[in-house]
């Protein structure tokens, strides 16, 4: 575990950045036991106060200057792209249904992805009832629901899943070209919008059971967060 001196200023303290580069299992694991929230997490590193420095450091975390742990980042292939405007919620490595490995970003964004990449669109229709909409494919036999697909280029966006390959450590970490990735959009969508096939079965259901109904996926924090945005919104 890698930590930088806090040196980066926010919310009247400094801060310094706790990374692995070894993997995000690795990163979390040590997060927990050292007690440090969730929401500390910024996709690739943990933001801490300058005060649990100490902490980290007898936990087993080694300081190092922050050129050094950017550039280990780098090389360990875990450095996760950021644009302003964006927050990246959570990281994953997945594993296809063909073996192959691609990390999954999980981003809350003002702004769409990339239309070349983007490869769905789904909406959060949330009506004045605190209710979603969801859907099941025609056929599907697992029992879980989803968001339904939506019109693209309509409504507004709210955040992605970003699926890219991992980058090659022993060509300094250099990342995937953007071309390979694929994004799946969500947007701020009316009923109206949504797509949906003859035999597909919509449900509307209430908020705070509808990550149970969809089997908690990994992309909820997503939803979640994009809640407090739409509601705000419509204020």
């Amino acid at each position: 575990m890698l930590v930088d001196p806090p040196r980066w200023p926010a919310h009247g303290r400094e801060w310094s950045h706790l990374v692995s580069d070894v993997s995000l299992e690795e990163l979390h694991a040590f997060a927990r036991r050292v007690g440090i929230p969730a929401r500390g997490f910024e996709g690739d590193h943990y933001d801490v106060p300058a005060e649990r420095l100490e902490d980290l450091l007898a936990a087993g975390a080694v300081l190092v200057p922050a050129g050094e742990l950017l550039r280990r980042l780098v090389a360990s292939g875990l450095r996760v792209p950021k644009r302003r405007g964006q927050r990246v919620l959570d990281s994953w490595l997945e594993r296809r249904t063909d073996g192959a490995a691609v990390h999954v970003d999980l981003v809350a964004s003002s702004h769409p992805p990339p239309a070349p990449t983007t490869r769905g669109v789904r909406g959060l229709v949330l009506d004045d009832d605190r209710c979603l909409l969801l859907r099941r494919l025609a056929g599907s036999q697992d029992g879980r629901w989803a968001l339904p697909v939506v019109v693209p280029v309509v409504g507004r966006p709210l955040g992605f899943t970003r699926h890219r390959p991992p980058a090659d450590p022993a060509a300094g970490g250099r990342r995937a070209p953007s071309s390979s990735w694929r994004h799946l959009a969500l947007v701020d969508a009316a009923p109206s919008e949504v797509v949906a096939g003859a035999l597909d079965e919509l449900r509307r259901v209430p908020v705070t059971s509808a990550a149970q109904v969809c089997g908690a996926p990994p992309w909820w924090p997503l939803v979640v967060h994009s809640l407090e945005a739409v509601v705000a919104a419509r204020r």
